[in-house]
């Protein structure tokens, strides 16, 4: 099984503010929920054999929040540059209203054109491409296999759209909380969803 997890809470998300590639850390109750993901494995005896992250700090901190619960050893978890946030400069720090506000036009595009070209905001087919890849690249690893892998709203939004082969802006109808976990299993050299944003 392939875990998808949202990372944790910090406090960027808790101020409803886009935050993209900025690094930001996880708040306390970010930690709180990082940790609670730790006991589901724990109490559900789910052994894992691999964890993979974004390179970004919230991400890393989550993972590293999981992995002291289940007893995996922090050094060996892996990062990838490919399970990183979509680069959105142009309304990071803002909330929807003001991006809605000043940046109307392009957030319009973005949200609803897969292939969008914007400055300063990488397109959601960029992102779509490089999870993907990852996914296709490892998923003969990955079988048989507890993996778990701990990325970002838009970045899982866009891998999980692309295996259920759904398009701007049909990838919005479906919700993946801070600290969800979703499900992708491969069978057969392919991949299904299994679950999708289970928040404890």
């Amino acid at each position: 099984m392939i875990y998808l997890i949202r990372h944790a809470v910090t406090e960027w998300n808790e101020k409803q503010l886009w935050q993209g590639v900025v690094d930001t850390d996880l708040s306390k109750k970010g930690i709180e929920q990082a940790r609670k993901i730790g006991d589901f494995f724990k109490m559900n005896d789910i052994k894992i054999d691999i964890i993979y992250s974004s390179p970004m700090k919230r991400a890393i901190q989550t993972a590293q929040e999981i992995a002291l619960k289940i007893g995996y050893d922090a050094e060996n978890i892996l990062v990838d540059e490919r399970l990183r946030e979509c680069e959105i400069v142009l309304w990071n720090g803002k909330n929807i209203k003001d991006v809605l506000k000043f940046h109307y036009k392009e957030f319009t595009e973005w949200q609803n054109n897969l292939d969008s070209k914007i400055d300063n905001v990488e397109s959601l087919k960029s992102v779509q491409k490089r999870m993907y890849g990852f996914l296709e690249e490892k998923k003969i690893q990955f079988q048989d296999k507890n993996v778990i892998i701990v990325s970002h709203a838009i970045a899982l939004r866009m891998l999980i759209s692309k295996v259920l082969n759904v398009f701007p802006p049909h990838h919005l109808n479906f919700s993946l909380d801070n600290a969800s976990i979703s499900g992708l299993e491969v069978t057969q050299n392919k991949i299904r969803l299994k679950f999708l944003n289970i928040v404890l």
